[in-house]
């Protein structure tokens, strides 16, 4: 091929590497199964800097809310020029592995699963690695799980060996997006469990304001009451991320006596930062309260640079890569604990269903990014994760 000829497609492969990542999770479901043609179009590339173009377009296109979610976020400390540079490094980042692992010969395939295991699992750069192409292995490998992702990995692998089984696969992605039936892209739902947004605005992330979080308490619970439960008959009510605040011992009795009093026969999941008594410190969490028990799930990916600043930080929320995200619901099924951040990521997800969880709970606080992409972005995530392990999912946010 012609040196001219080879840019004009790299061109091509970039650009429709974009188009994916800006419309694959804001626009109608069916528009998610074009994800999985990013790593092909990887593979398409004629050089190593062009297939790593094609990735951080995917990238940059994909996670465009960050510019100005990350500027509302950091406003009180940082100017917007600075969340863009964040923004921008997160996606060099998370591309690099697909610069680095590329090869024009036979190790080619070798080199794709190598890119995605330093990107996407393996600390440290699993830690910033965001949006997985292969969680949409769901749209066409419904229900299938591991298995399902591994047969969309080796296609890639297949991919990389043949320019034709390249160009097939982009037919059958061309394909199940043109399925009539939009049923196909709806995950399970789970039964007996309701999610509630919420609206609160702005939630501090480790501050402690008992009085702020005695008043927001007695509206949740009055609003529940109102509005959701009385003709509801699930038995699990779940919050979003962060709504009780910073939850010592005192908040801690304020939302068991509320559970009792307005609502003494469900179960009530929340999101809660729990002090561990190393100074400004804090595990972002997800708190059950059934009865008089209390079951926590801590956050194992907290945000990097904005909630996780390092084990020698003063102030910050720790890091529990080792946790399962499993959390035991009373009525025997276990969940799937998934706190905000993580749901963008892959291995919290893959550490949680290889122990084969009933159902996906899901808790958001996206207030400072609600007028951007982020939040349907996150949304539609979740379903993908759900849909490809056909496990029915619950998605509670403050926005």
């Amino acid at each position: 091929m012609r040196p001219l000829q080879a840019r004009k497609k790299d061109i091509v492969l970039v650009l429709a590497s974009a188009c994916i990542g800006y419309a694959g999770f804001t626009t109608v479901p069916r528009m998610a199964v074009f994800v999985l043609a990013v790593p092909v179009l990887w593979t398409l590339a004629e050089s190593r800097y062009s297939a790593f173009a094609v990735i951080l377009a995917y990238k940059l296109a994909a996670s465009r809310g960050l510019i100005s979610g990350a500027a509302v976020f950091l406003a009180e400390d940082h100017t917007p020029l600075r969340a863009a540079a964040l923004y921008l490094l997160m996606s060099l980042g998370v591309s690099l592995p697909f610069l680095v692992f590329w090869s024009e010969k036979r190790l080619k395939p070798v080199c794709l699963i190598l890119a995605f295991a330093t990107a996407y699992v393996l600390p440290p750069i699993s830690l910033i690695g965001i949006i997985n192409p292969l969680l949409a292995a769901g749209t066409v490998f419904r229900g299938w799980g591991l298995a399902g992702m591994t047969a969309a990995l080796g296609i890639y692998a297949l991919c990389a060996v043949s320019r034709r089984t390249a160009y097939a696969a982009l037919c059958v992605i061309a394909i199940f997006a043109a399925l009539p039936s939009d049923n196909w892209y709806s995950p399970p739902s789970a039964e007996g469990i309701m999610a509630v947004d919420t609206s609160f605005g702005r939630l501090g992330s480790g501050s402690y304001d008992f009085e702020r979080d005695y008043e927001r308490a007695g509206m949740v619970f009055g609003n529940l009451r109102r509005r959701y439960i009385g003709g509801s008959d699930a038995q699990i009510v779940v919050l979003p991320e962060t709504i009780a605040g910073r939850l010592n011992n005192a908040g801690l009795n304020l939302w068991q006596g509320g559970l009792r009093r307005s609502l003494p026969d469900k179960t009530l999941i929340f999101g809660a930062k729990l002090p561990t008594g190393e100074g400004r410190k804090y595990d972002n969490a997800m708190v059950m309260l059934h009865e008089d028990r209390i079951t926590v799930s801590r956050q194992r990916i907290p945000v990097p640079y904005s909630m996780y600043v390092g084990p020698l930080a003063a102030a910050g929320a720790n890091l529990h890569l080792g946790e399962s995200g499993i959390l035991p619901l009373p009525d025997g099924r276990k969940a799937a604990a998934i706190i905000c951040y993580e749901a963008f990521l892959t291995w919290p997800y893959l550490a949680s269903m290889i122990r084969k969880p009933d159902v996906i709970i899901c808790i958001a606080n996206l207030w400072w990014c609600r007028e951007s992409s982020i939040p349907d972005a996150q949304r539609r995530i979740v379903s993908l994760w759900s849909l490809t392990f056909g496990t029915p999912a619950v998605f509670a946010r403050n926005i």
